[in-house]
This record gives structure tokens, sequence and C-alpha cells, in this order.
């Protein structure tokens, strides 16, 4: 674990400065859906790497971080006595060798600040948005289940595939998995049971929005939904990207789910659309991974670190500041002013 505090004030007051004027406009990813923002009207906005000071630092690491889930479940929001404790996230591990391969460097919890690896092999990670403190784990051999009370994770079911993806749906007990053969199965009775989702082909990754509507995008970085009316293709983004990934949608969206392809970010939408939103990252601050889900509390990795966004302490924070400048700005007018009567009164 690592975590540093810049060393004076001005500094600090700098980055809390550009957080509160810039990064806390990542917030608005996930309520785009309900309030788009507007190219016509809007300017675009970048995203550096100083949106991300070494005091917001909760973990450090030796590998690249390429997943961070926290639940939205009562793992993190059954009522308990301490109000302070803090959130519950589940992170993975991994690098790559020379040929571009996946290594797995293990599937980690992060509990009161402490990190602990739960699975070697572990990928993915998802839970539904109810009040269990049910959260399912994709890995090498099958699917696992967190036990809070251990700190653990055990078997789940009879699944034995290689999965590299995992969505759990809200109010039922399916589960989507997706395998390193690049097939989508959906799983239900405890684990007992698994079919193949003969429409879903060569997805890389897989989201559920709070709806239960399945996102994925292929080799192509092309995203696709896939709900009780079949797989629908959508459109609006880029055809020739690079890099893409799915975001987990947070907590105000039913049926939209963010996407990020080479450092630009969509919003997808169950009906087929997608919309761009203003907000661009630098290619040299492109997380490796992001969750947003909680959207007051927002975690980002970067350089083999987990970087913590308190939004609510960053806009508290933003307009204090704000207003202590505006202040004493005023203050400034009325001492000129003062000055000023006083020399005519002379």
């Amino acid at each position: 674990m690592s975590a540093s505090v810049p060393g004076d004030t001005e500094s600090r007051a700098k980055v809390r400065m550009q957080l509160a004027t810039g990064f806390v406009l990542a917030l608005l990813i996930g309520l785009a859906s309900a309030a788009p923002v507007s190219n016509e009207k809007h300017g675009k906005f970048v995203v550096t790497r100083e949106f991300f000071p070494e005091s917001l630092v909760v973990y450090s690491g030796e590998h690249e971080i390429v997943n961070i889930f926290v639940p939205l479940n009562g793992l993190n929001y059954a009522e308990k006595p301490d109000d302070d404790r803090k959130i519950i996230l589940f992170f993975v591990e991994a690098d790559e060798d020379d040929s571009g391969k996946r290594i797995d460097q293990g599937l980690y919890v992060l509990k009161d600040g402490v990190p602990k690896k739960l699975l070697d092999h572990g990928r993915d990670a998802s839970a539904a948005n109810d009040d269990s403190q049910e959260v399912y784990f994709a890995a090498e051999d099958g699917i696992y289940l967190y036990n809070p009370e251990e700190n653990s994770a055990e078997k789940y079911g009879t699944v034995s595939d290689s999965i590299i993806g995992i969505a759990k749906e809200n109010n039922s007990d399916v589960i989507y998995i997706l395998t390193e053969d690049f097939e989508v199965f959906r799983v239900s009775e405890a684990g007992e049971k698994k079919e193949k989702i003969e429409e879903i082909v060569g997805a890389q990754q897989i989201v559920l929005d709070y709806k239960n509507n399945l996102y994925f995008y292929d080799a192509d970085k092309q995203p696709f939904v896939y709900s009780k009316d079949g797989v629908k293709k959508i459109e609006g983004t880029p055809e020739h990207a690079v890099k893409a990934h799915l975001l987990k949608p947070s907590l105000y969206t039913e049926d939209s789910v963010p996407f990020i392809v080479d450092g630009k970010i969509y919003i997808l939408y169950a009906d087929g659309s997608a919309q761009p939103f203003d907000i661009e990252i630098a290619p040299d601050a492109q997380p490796s991974a992001y969750s947003m889900e909680t959207m007051l509390m927002q975690y980002y990795a970067l350089d083999n670190k987990i970087y913590e966004f308190d939004i609510m302490d960053i806009m508290i924070d933003g307009i204090l500041n704000t207003m202590k400048e505006i202040l004493q700005h005023y203050m400034d007018i009325i001492q000129e002013i003062l000055a000023m009567e006083i020399f005519n009164s002379k």
C-alpha cells in the first residue's frame, strides 16, 4: 500500500481545483442517458495525468490492474453501526507476455483498506443490485462466490469452463459467463444449468445494464446488445477502433452502459443507439480499469495503482475554494475603494 500527500497547501489546493472543475465532470458519464451532453453547446474536456495525484492512491501493486468492481448490494450498503466503514471493492491484476498472451496475477478484495488475494486465476466479478452480499467471480476453472464472513472465495455450481467475463442479472438467479473461447452462456439453478447463447458470436467482454440487457463488443471493437428480442448492433461508434472497454453502468441508469473507444467516451443504449460524450481521455492518461458504479465514490487504475475519487468531497472542496477566491476578490475591491475614499477625504 502506498499513498502520499502533496507537500504544500498551494499544490494541494491546485489539485483540488483541477479535480473539482474537471474530473467531477466524469461522474456525468453515468447520467448521460438522462441528460446527454450536446457537442454543439459544450466544448470537449480532456482528462490528463494531472487528475491522478498520489494523494488519492489507495492501492499500489506490481502488476497492471485490469478490472475494478464495486458491488452495489448489501456488501457495501447494508445498514451497519459503523458509518465510517470503507467501500469494499474487488480488482484483478494481469500482465502480458512478449506474444501478448495474458498472464493472470490474481483477483483481490480491498476491504478496510487491506488487500487480499482471493483467487490466483480470477478474471472478473459481478453482483446484482440488491440487498444480498453475493459477489460472483469468473475464474480459470469456473464460477466462485464471495464469502464475506471468511473474506474468501468458494466454488459455485458445476461450471468448469475457463471464464474471462461474468455478469449477474437483477431479480433472478441467472448469471452470464464469457469463456476464453469467446462464447457466452446463461447459467442458472444455483450454477448447475448452463445454456449457450447461440446468437452471441465472438464477444470480447460482457456487461449488463440494470434492465438485464447484455452488452458486448466483438473482435472489431463493434458493440452489440442482447435482449429478449435477440442481438442488435449498436450504431454510432468508430468503425476502426484499436482499444475498447465496456464499463459497468452507474447506479442511476437503467438501459445504458458507458463504452470507451480509443479514449473517447460513448453511452450505449438498449435501443441500438450510441451517444458521444464530451469527455476525452489523453493517450497517456487512459486508466487500465474503471469503476464509477456508485457515482459518488469512483475508482480508476493507472500505472499499477488504484485511485479513489470521493466526488462529494472534491465538489465541496472545489466550491469552498472557489467561494474563497471570489470573497478574496471582492475584499480586494472593497479595500481599494476604502483606500480611495480615505485618500479623497484628505
